[in-house]
């Protein structure tokens, strides 16, 4: 699939979970990060992931696809690339160690 292609899908993908995306230039003086980039964000009540213009097209796939990580996407059907877009660039959620049976213990007479 074509990146900008791949960068509409997601875009839609937002939009049917209810997350709106807008592309825009940022400041980067209004910033303390030194190169700001975008991501998932609440304004007046609404989800929103904001992105900034003048990435090149692969870091805006990227940063959309990071935030569409933390939006709940289970209902939705994604084409597999979509999904497997969303998933390499997805957080790390650290998951608790799985719990090991006890081994049997004699008792002490």
């Amino acid at each position: 699939m074509e990146l900008a292609r791949l960068f509409d899908e997601l875009t839609r993908a937002a939009e049917r979970a209810g997350v709106r995306v807008r592309t825009e230039p940022f400041d980067p003086n209004l910033s303390d990060v030194k190169r700001p980039r975008g991501g998932l964000c609440t304004l007046r009540g609404e989800r929103l992931i904001l992105i900034d213009a003048k990435l090149p097209l692969p870091e805006r796939i990227a940063t959309l696809a990071e935030a569409l990580g933390g939006v709940d996407l289970e209902h939705l059907y994604l084409p597999p690339i979509v999904r497997a877009t969303i998933g390499a660039y997805a957080p790390v959620v650290a998951q608790a160690p799985a719990a090991r049976p006890l081994h049997a213990v004699r008792r002490r007479q």
